[in-house]
C-alpha cells in the first residue's frame, strides 16, 4: 500500500462519544437490539483507554469511540466490563491489540485511515489473553443468571405489530395505560362486528371462539389447541383488561410492554381466524381434545 492509499479515510461507521461511557455502551446495545450480529471484536488499547472495532454481519465495520477504560473502579471500567461480557454472550470473537495513542485519537475524531486498518490486519493480538481480566465477577454472574440483558431498554418490535394497532404502538409510551385500554376495546369491537355477538370481555370471546359452536375458528388445529386459544383471549381479559379498567396502573415499562405484546398476539390470532358458520372449517378442527 503506497502513501496515498494509506492516507485514505477508512470509510467505516463511528458511534459513541470519547470519554462518555454511557454513549458508547448504548451504541453497542442499539446494534444488538436492532438485530446486527457482531462476529468479531477488536479491542484497541492504549494505556488504560480502550476503543472497539466491531465487525458486523458479513464484514461491515463499526468503530466505538473511547468511552471505555480499565485499571480502576469507575464508570469507564464498569461499562467496559459489561459491554465485553455482553458481546461475548452474543458469540463474538474478541481479541485485543495494543495501538499508539494517536490511533485512538484518530478513531475518536472519526478519521481512521486505510493504513490504520491495514496495520491492524497485520498486527498480532495480545497474548496471553488479557481482556477476560477486564470483566468483573458480577457481570459474569449476570450472564450466568440470564439477567445481563436487563439493561436493554424496553422497545416495541414494530415488525410484528398487527396493522390495526400500529397507531397505538407509535405513541405507546406517551400514555401506555390508555393505549392498552383502547387496544382491548378495539379488539372487542372487531370481534363483535365479525360475529354479531352482543357481548363484552371474556364472555364475548368464549362465545365467539367456542370450540363446538363458536362463530370463529382456525384451520388445521385440533380441539385442544382451539380451546387453548380461546382461553388465551378469555384469560387475558380476565387477568389484565378488567384490572386495568378499574384501577390506576403503576406498572413498570417492562410490564406494560409485555402486556401490549400479549394484546398484539391476540390481534394476530384473531386475524388468522376464519368464519366457522359459512365455511367447512369446523370439519378441519379435530374433536380430539388435548
Amino acid at each position: 500500500m503506497n502513501r496515498n492509499e494509506a492516507a485514505r479515510p477508512a470509510g467505516i461507521e463511528y458511534v459513541g462519544q470519547p470519554g462518555i461511557s454511557k454513549e458508547c455502551k448504548d451504541a453497542v446495545l442499539r446494534l444488538l437490539q436492532f438485530g446486527d450480529r457482531v462476529t468479531h471484536v477488536r479491542i484497541l488499547s492504549s494505556s488504560n483507554y480502550h476503543c472497539l472495532l466491531l465487525r458486523l454481519n458479513v464484514g461491515y465495520l463499526v468503530a466505538v469511540k473511547s468511552g471505555f477504560s480499565s485499571g480502576y473502579l469507575g464508570e469507564g471500567s464498569r461499562t467496559f466490563s459489561y459491554v465485553l461480557e455482553l458481546l461475548d454472550a452474543h458469540g463474538a470473537d474478541i481479541e485485543e491489540y495494543i495501538v499508539p495513542a494517536e490511533v485512538i485519537g484518530r478513531l475518536d475524531s472519526s478519521s481512521l485511515t486505510a493504513g490504520d486498518l491495514n496495520t491492524l490486519d497485520a498486527a498480532k493480538p495480545v497474548r496471553p489473553l488479557r481482556w477476560p481480566h477486564y470483566v468483573f465477577e458480577d457481570d459474569e454472574d449476570q450472564k450466568d443468571a440470564g439477567t445481563l440483558w436487563q439493561e436493554f431498554p424496553p422497545v416495541i418490535p414494530f415488525a410484528v405489530i398487527d396493522s390495526r394497532i400500529v397507531d397505538l404502538a407509535l405513541s405507546f409510551w406517551d400514555e401506555p395505560d390508555q393505549k392498552l385500554l383502547v387496544g382491548y376495546r378495539r379488539l372487542e369491537e372487531i370481534v363483535r362486528k365479525r360475529t354479531a355477538i352482543d357481548g363484552h370481555g371474556a364472555k364475548l370471546f368464549s362465545r365467539a371462539f367456542a370450540p363446538n359452536d363458536g362463530r370463529l375458528a382456525w384451520k388445521d388445529i385440533n380441539g385442544g389447541e382451539h380451546a387453548g386459544r380461546m382461553e388465551l383471549f378469555t384469560s387475558a381479559y380476565m387477568a389484565y383488561r378488567n384490572r386495568r379498567a378499574h384501577r390506576e396502573s403503576s406498572d413498570s415499562a417492562e410490564t406494560l410492554l409485555t402486556e401490549f405484546l400479549l394484546l398484539n398476539h391476540l390481534y394476530r390470532l384473531e386475524k388468522d381466524s376464519i368464519d366457522a358458520t359459512s365455511t367447512h372449517s369446523r370439519h378441519s378442527v379435530e374433536r380430539t381434545g388435548g
